[in-house]
């Protein structure tokens, strides 16, 4: 999955409704992890994860489409995945991870 995650230009992402606002699921880190825009809906999400910067966020189908459309024809998708795939690896790193299940024991 992670192989063709990478070779994506592009990753849809749509949280289901008991999440309520919250997102942030797992295709999301994924997504970014292997270096695709992340296009996904509108909500609260964990930090790093900023519209117009390290992904793109939609409202409804007809901006999801137009999003596309337009990151694939002025090649912004490959700016926001490498944006958004280097945010991961320093925000989520395995490092962080470990100091903050630490504070945790």
């Amino acid at each position: 999955m992670y192989a063709q995650l990478s070779r994506a230009k592009i990753v849809i992402n749509a949280a289901i409704d008991m999440a309520g606002g919250d997102r942030g699921n797992m295709r999301c880190f994924e997504a970014m992890g292997a270096g695709a825009l992340l296009l996904t809906d509108a909500g609260n999400y964990p930090p790093g994860m900023v519209d117009g910067r390290t992904m793109s966020v939609y409202a409804d189908a007809k901006v999801a489409v137009g999003l596309i459309e337009q990151s694939l024809s002025d090649g912004s998708c490959r700016n926001a995945a490498a944006e958004s795939h280097s945010m991961i690896r320093s925000e989520y790193s395995k490092e962080k991870q470990m100091a903050k299940f630490l504070t945790f024991v």
